[in-house]
């Protein structure tokens, strides 16, 4: 299939969705407009019934209004009230078609009026009339709808009768059904569900035998899944004898039946006929379009494939190198070609012909210019170290040379600590002129012999020759980490960059260049764990370490599948009243072989991995389901505190997490601690604090753990919006002996407590931790003086066992005057 084929094959394909597209469109917003009319008269047929049903009742008020007023200046009799009643019949009757009055006195009696013709449900508006002091109505459907409306009449002495009007509502109906231009209109009334579920509806109205046969065959026309919201809502479309009808329905107001609707019958025939005539003349012209338009792209196209087929027929004269032939065919063209406008093939032509001219003076260059993109492609751009590519040659280079004679290799392995951080604030180009001058630095303190290289980003290789021991290559390494010790200048700025080094020491000939580096690798992750600005060499045992990394990373993904994961809650209480106030969850992994395995042992193997993340997520949700719990047996205010790890509180989906699961759970936020060390806090101040302000506006409870371990200090708390202080357990296991511990617990809680924020202890211990901390009127505590973590599924029978009203029964009282501070 030739390229102009699948041009116009990819253009027609084009219009036609485009053409398609358009036609939905326009169809999709005929149907909407016919929709949009049919809400349009449900709308209408709403408010003509509200104005006309008011204008009703507001007749009737006013002639009741009128009528009290004559009663309250003229007479203070009931019997004169009665007489004007008995007067006013008549008139009422032609001008309003109230057809019945009824009026009793102040005592609830009836004494004007026929008491058989009264329902009971007016009867029960008197008193309520008369207590409320305003109008009742209610419209009631039996053999005919009937309006009734009880109005408060106060007579002469400040007593209140009430007068009840009833008029028929056939002129409403007849005024509606005019003013809304509907074919039919009935009352209806939804009956219950049958046997088989499905609802239907009765009439009655008072209609004509003619009429109520046609709403009856509307009823059963009725789809037998019709729901009452739909035909309120915006109605049904029926096609009944050639005519397309909107059905709906109208909520009767005040009617004492209930289910009882004004049903409403419309003639859209000519609003769906139009949209349909609409519709196809939409689907005929895109049909028109698209064939018009594939016809001038045939017309268009063809031309241009045949000059297409005709230099794809010459163009393998190129890769033959038959230039000659190439030229004189391309000159046959042009000259067949001349007297004719020119286009973009003709122009290609003659490219293609200027191409095959040049061809061969590049073929002569070719040598020079592969000999130059192979230096380009062993050197590094920025720096002008050697690279990747250069580095493997030389360490192949220098293992094969230790297999003629003995002689050590040793590889070094440096990252610069922190880079990202310069790279993220100040940009690429400040971190690009940062990596020249760390070059300028590596290559200083080594040998002419030694090779530097650029491995990759802010990662540097430093290859040792002509090693005698292991000494020479600590040397090294002190001196490239005495390199960084001065700030680097750029321009203004001056950065204080340290280097982490791993080293990889060989003199094993089967060695080769990416275990080498694998090793070297290695160790410089174990040097980055002492925190920068050191070296380590690698030996036997990191490998393990690394190999148990990954083989605890690969169970601990076994476990979290198949639930060997669970939490273990320890109580915080509120020391002076030893009220129970929330949970630490701490997780616990239990290994079906090797049983339990320790917290120390697997988070601090875990926690740089991609696992660690997904694992934080996990204790989330189980600490939230198991609160949930917890409120659902009625422990209603019971905060939960989650440990989160600096990995996790950096992941930007974190927030959205816990409102998904708060949300879930019914959890209010402020139910919900957060726990962050001082260490991931404070590693990127904007970050963190950017974090914290979006949780803490969420309603989340933010806590500080281990404090005083870190970096604590006033401008820390004052810069970090946190909720909650947890005073680190060495400070509280050390301040019945040590003063100073007892000083530092004792200056925190005031300073804490000056700061608004609330202190917990943790690490309590024994009875003397728990009154001294009474003393300096520390608010809550946690540890195994209260109890140690109680597992998930042991948490109900503990609760049971040591709560007494929420209290912990099991603490000791306090005895103050066994407290020293001294």
């Amino acid at each position: 299939m030739s390229f102009t084929t699948k041009v116009m094959l990819m253009l027609l394909a084009m219009m036609l969705t485009v053409t398609i597209a358009i036609s939905v469109i326009l169809i999709s917003q005929s149907t909407a407009n016919i929709d949009r009319q049919h809400n349009d008269t449900q709308l209408r047929n709403l408010r003509r019934y509200e104005l006309l049903q008011g204008l009703l009742t507001n007749r009737m008020l006013l002639w009741v209004e009128t009528f009290a007023q004559f009663g309250a200046d003229e007479t203070s009799q009931e019997n004169a009230l009665v007489a004007a009643m008995e007067k006013a019949k008549e008139p009422l009757n032609l001008s309003l078609q109230i057809d019945r009055m009824w009026l009793f006195n102040p005592q609830g009696t009836l004494i004007s009026g026929e008491e058989s013709q009264l329902p009971g449900y007016v009867a029960r508006l008197i008193p309520l009339t008369q207590q409320q002091l305003r109008p009742r109505d209610v419209v009631a459907c039996e053999q005919a709808c009937r309006h009734y409306l009880s109005v408060p009449v106060m007579t002469a002495n400040q007593h209140t009768a009430v007068i009840v009007l009833s008029s028929s509502l056939q002129e409403l109906f007849a005024l509606l059904s005019q003013s809304t231009n509907a074919k039919r209109l009935a009352v209806v009334r939804r009956s219950a569900e049958d046997s088989n579920g499905a609802a239907t509806m009765e009439i009655v109205s008072q209609l004509s035998p003619a009429n109520t046969s046609y709403i009856n065959n509307i009823l059963l026309a009725l789809p037998a899944t019709t729901d009452v919201n739909t035909l309120i809502k915006k109605g049904i479309r029926l096609k009944m004898q050639r005519q397309s009808l909107l059905v709906s329905l109208l909520p009767l107001e005040h009617a004492i039946q209930q289910n009882t609707y004004i049903l409403f019958v419309h003639d859209i025939t000519a609003d769906v006929a139009a949209a349909n005539s609409y519709q196809q003349n939409v689907i005929g012209s895109a049909i028109g379009l698209f064939a018009l338009f594939a016809l001038l792209m045939y017309l268009l196209l063809n031309q241009y494939r045949q000059k297409l087929l005709r230099l794809s027929r010459r163009l393998p004269l190129l890769a033959e190198r038959r230039y000659d032939d190439f030229k004189a065919r391309s000159q046959h063209t042009l000259l067949h070609k001349r007297g004719h406008l020119t286009d973009e093939l003709d122009v290609l032509e003659q490219t293609a012909t200027n191409l095959a001219i040049q061809l061969e003076d590049i073929d002569s260059k070719m040598a020079l210019t592969t000999a130059q993109l192979e230096n380009m492609a062993m050197f590094d751009s920025l720096t002008g170290l050697p690279n990747r590519n250069m580095l493997n040659f030389q360490i192949d280079k220098q293992i094969a040379a230790s297999a003629r004679e003995p002689k050590t290799v040793a590889l070094m392995f440096l990252d610069l600590d922190d880079f990202k951080k310069v790279n993220d604030s100040h940009g690429h180009e400040v971190g690009d002129k940062l990596l020249k001058a760390a070059a300028e630095r590596i290559v200083r303190p080594i040998r002419e012999t030694d090779i530097a290289s650029r491995f990759g980003g802010d990662e540097f290789v430093v290859l040792l020759s002509h090693i005698e021991s292991r000494e020479e290559v600590e040397v090294v390494a002190e001196k490239l980490i005495q390199a960084f010790t001065t700030p680097i200048e750029i321009g203004e700025l001056h950065f204080y960059i340290s280097v982490s080094i791993g080293i990889a020491i060989t003199q094993y000939a089967e060695s080769t260049a990416v275990e080498l580096l694998r090793s070297a690798d290695i160790a410089m992750y174990e040097a980055k764990a002492q925190q920068g600005a050191a070296y380590r060499i690698f030996d036997s045992t990191m490998n393990l370490k690394v190999m148990r990394k990954v083989e605890l990373e690969s169970e601990a993904r076994i476990a979290l599948r198949e639930d060997h994961f669970s939490l273990a809650l320890q109580p915080q209480l509120d020391l002076k009243t030893r009220k129970l106030v929330g949970f630490e969850a701490l997780i616990r992994w239990y290994h079906p072989t090797k049983g339990f395995i320790s917290p120390a042992e697997f988070i601090p193997l875990l926690e740089n991995t991609p696992f660690m993340l997904e694992l934080d997520y996990w204790v989330i949700f189980r600490a939230m389901r198991l609160l949930n719990e917890l409120r659902a047996d009625g422990y209603l205010n019971i905060k939960m505190a989650i440990n989160v790890s600096a990995s996790q509180f950096v992941d930007s989906s974190l927030p959205n997490y816990l409102d998904q699961q708060l949300k879930k759970n019914n959890i209010p936020p402020q139910l919900i601690e957060l726990e962050l060390t001082e260490t991931a806090l404070v590693q990127d101040m904007a970050r963190t604090t950017e974090v914290l302000k979006a949780i803490r506006e969420m309603g989340c409870l933010i806590a500080i753990d281990d404090f005083g371990t870190g970096y604590s200090s006033l401008s820390y708390l004052k810069a970090l919006p946190a909720d909650l202080i947890k005073i680190d357990r060495s400070f509280i296991a050390g301040m019945l002996d040590s003063p100073d511990d007892r000083s530092i617990v004792f200056s925190t809680i005031s300073m804490v407590k000056n700061m608004g924020l609330t202190v917990i202890a943790e690490g309590l211990e024994t009875q003397e931790q728990y009154e001294l901390l009474c003393h300096f009127d520390c608010h809550q505590g946690q540890g195994y003086l209260i109890s140690p973590p109680i597992p998930e599924k042991d948490l109900w029978s503990v609760l049971n066992e040591k709560l007494t009203d929420q209290v912990w029964n099991t603490l000791p009282p306090i005895n103050s005057a066994s407290v020293n501070v001294d």
